[in-house]
């Protein structure tokens, strides 16, 4: 697969691959640089300011990361237990998502069965691989009951029960090293996602990586409990997108 990283003038951790969002609508929402940016939009209290909670939530990720990090080595431990931990705690405590809900039993849907470890808001799926699996290598703990192959990988698995479910559009899936934000697609064939490079961020304290992170992935960007899954700053910026495309092309067109 073909990778290009549209972003590398300004953040050279971060990819998007395929047509997610319109390169200059994510450069501009990496820089924090559209209107629905403002403190109000990320749900930051008065009296602060945007800078002081990049900060603090900075400080917060690179405490979770040593103590992560410190574990990749160890054989004793269970490394899908030890990625989703941190991937909760990175995604609760430094990332704003406060409703995140464990889904023990996996979430089942026309017969199918899907290996969903976590809800956000209710309908943000997030799935967690183990430090030692690739986002896109395959496992047995991925496969979809009832869906046929016995491995998937936990991208695949992301994205297919993003496709089959009427009310997820977007979701994430990690491994503690990688973060890729996703959204339902009309294809398998042709990947669309974007993706930071967790560990390069915190483990050389990028904070300006983080903060980018932080303005495109904060709870507050993927919507409200309750509402539908087209209300959120990601599918926003994606019409936004699309809109302005359409303007171009119909500029081109024009001769304008």
């Amino acid at each position: 697969m073909k990778r290009k990283n549209t972003l590398s003038l300004s953040f050279d951790t971060l990819r998007l691959e395929g047509g997610l969002l319109l390169p200059d609508i994510l450069e501009r929402a990496a820089q924090g640089k559209l209107n629905s940016q403002q403190a109000t939009d990320y749900q930051i209290p008065k009296g602060l300011k945007l800078q002081d909670e990049y900060s603090r939530s900075f400080q917060i990720a690179r405490a979770q990361w040593k103590a992560f990090s410190a574990q990749l080595e160890r054989k004793d431990l269970d490394a899908q237990a030890v990625t989703q931990q941190f991937v909760l705690e990175l995604l609760r405590d430094a990332l704003g998502y406060r409703e995140l809900e464990v889904q023990a039993e996996g979430i089942t849907l026309e017969e199918r069965h899907y290996p969903i470890p976590l809800l956000a808001f209710g309908r943000v799926p997030v799935v967690i691989a183990p430090h030692t699996l690739g986002l896109d290598e395959a496992a047995e703990c991925f496969a979809i009951v009832g869906g046929g192959s016995r491995k998937k990988s936990a991208f695949q698995l992301t994205q297919e029960f993003l496709n089959a479910s009427a009310g997820c559009l977007w979701g994430m899936v990690s491994n503690g090293r990688q973060l890729r934000l996703l959204r339902d697609a009309a294809t398998l064939t042709r990947p669309s996602f974007l993706e930071f490079e967790l560990a390069t961020i915190l483990e050389d304290e990028r904070y300006p990586d983080f903060a980018a992170l932080w303005r495109l992935l904060h709870g507050s960007v993927a919507g409200k409990t309750g509402a539908v899954s087209e209300d959120c700053h990601w599918e926003h910026w994606r019409n936004e997108g699309l809109q302005e495309g359409t303007r171009v092309r119909e500029g081109l067109r024009k001769g304008v």
